[in-house]
């Protein structure tokens, strides 16, 4: 349930894409969308793929109460004092705490590279960018593919990642993915029964890598292992009751965890 007398939050984020069905592609997107429906907070998803437009020249943003913000950590840390929000972490031990922020720093700081590696220069990038740049206005579309290539590849270079071939890539992410489902268990949330503001982190990330359509290894790896994948759809069955009907008639892109993860 909505605060009382909450003021419009609108959320500026990435379009939906690659067969996933959430209303947003990105992970940080999706990581702050996820985490305003497990605290309460209504918003007006804005499709917005110029980044530029943004107050920090990344996706997401919010505007509020005259206010323009960037940064997913950021922009939650605002509405909590804006609003008599729930504690999503008030159950957790220090140690748990301390597993949250290690378990983010892994998927936001690296395996956020091999991801938007593989997303665009791995198997089936070449689609993925001719996809998005049909939603762009068609004075665009011809150049963006070949900007958005330099841009990230310069950006992947200078953080380290690009620097690697891409088996190593890949085999990075895969560890990541394999660390996050020995620490995840059998758990039914990353700490046991109850949400906590990490697992809003956890779908971010995965949510845009099981969905996936394609073939590409990194992303079959993380739909073949069980846990992962039947925790990506406890996630989108509590949280966005909404795909139920696009998964529907998307069967090609409700991957299976028996799959193969080669």
């Amino acid at each position: 349930m909505a605060p009382t007398n909450q003021k419009d939050i609108r959320f500026f984020a990435f379009c939906s894409g690659w067969g996933l069905p959430v209303e947003t592609s990105g992970p940080f997107p999706l990581k702050l969308a996820t985490w305003m429906r497990m605290v309460g907070l209504d918003y007006t998803y804005v499709e917005e793929n110029n980044t530029t437009k943004g107050p920090k020249g990344k996706s997401p943003w919010i505007e509020h109460d005259g206010v323009a913000m960037g940064d997913s950590t950021l922009i939650a840390e605002y509405l909590h004092g804006e609003y008599d929000l729930p504690d999503l972490d008030k159950h957790l031990t220090k140690e748990q705490r301390a597993l949250s922020v290690v378990v983010q720093r892994m998927l936001e700081e690296h395996y956020h590279q091999c991801f938007e590696h593989q997303l665009f220069f791995g198997r089936g990038g070449r689609a993925r960018l001719l996809e998005l740049a049909g939603r762009m206005p068609p004075v665009v579309r011809t150049l963006l593919p070949p900007m958005l290539t330099r841009a990230f590849g310069k950006q992947l270079h200078a953080r380290g990642m690009g620097r690697h071939p891409e088996d190593v890539i890949i085999a990075q992410g895969k560890s990541d993915l394999d660390a996050l489902s020995v620490l995840l268990g059998d758990n039914k949330f990353f700490h046991g029964d109850k949400p906590s503001s990490i697992d809003a982190c956890i779908f971010g990330f995965l949510g845009v890598s099981v969905y996936v359509e394609g073939d590409n290894p990194m992303y079959n790896h993380a739909a073949s292992l069980p846990n992962l994948y039947a925790y990506c759809e406890r996630m989108r069955e509590t949280y966005f009751p909404e795909t139920a009907e696009k998964l529907a008639f998307q069967t090609s892109t409700a991957r299976k965890p028996a799959q193969s993860a080669a």
